[in-house]
């Protein structure tokens, strides 16, 4: 039987755990990060549905407020991605899913920077499993969680681009990628 791992929070997070589990798979549920690791340890998942973490926003200024944004809510994400990649199948598929978003209406919001985010993330998953064939897809907030579930569980209709006879050279294209991210001695911001 297929097992997917989802995290996130807020209501979105029951629904599509709900959706998975109605789709046929088991469904581990973490909605703290903080729990992630022990969660994962020892296990080992066909799918992983990262959804946005529930936040609140913090006191100060807009500066700070978006500093928050990005260390609690998309930065969190890599942390989380980096904690369950170990406890992946080689063959698993991942679904980043869009929708963090500034909780404070002052702070300025730029949603394609966040979807770049997520494709910058699903690019780094890639390449870290090279030459495996890692199955990431990146979706907004409008996908519903039974479009989710039926994505990641394999019971949804086949896309254009998936699973194609170049897997191979996909996956040497992401190692030679990693090894010049890896290698890289210093970077500029």
């Amino acid at each position: 039987m297929t097992t997917v791992l989802v995290t996130g929070g807020g209501e979105r997070l029951e629904q599509v755990a709900a959706a998975v589990k109605a789709a046929g798979a088991d469904t581990v549920v973490v909605d703290d990060p903080g729990r992630l690791g022990e969660a994962v340890a020892g296990q080992k998942f066909d799918g992983y549905v990262q959804l946005p973490v529930a936040m609140t926003p913090g006191e100060g200024s807009v500066v700070a407020k978006v500093e928050q944004f990005l260390t609690q809510g998309m930065l969190s994400r890599f942390r989380a991605a980096a904690t369950v990649l170990p406890a992946l199948q080689p063959d698993a598929s991942v679904m980043l899913v869009g929708g963090q978003t500034n909780v404070d209406v002052d702070a300025p919001d730029d949603a394609d920077a966040r979807a770049a985010m997520l494709r910058v993330l699903a690019h780094a998953l890639r390449a870290e499993r090279a030459p495996d064939r890692l199955t990431v897809r990146v979706a907004d907030s409008s996908w519903t969680a039974e479009q989710i579930a039926a994505k990641i569980t394999g019971t949804g209709p086949k896309g254009a681009g998936e699973q194609t006879a170049d897997d191979a050279a996909i996956g040497k294209a992401y190692a030679d990628w990693r090894a010049e991210v890896v290698g890289m001695a210093r970077v500029e911001f």
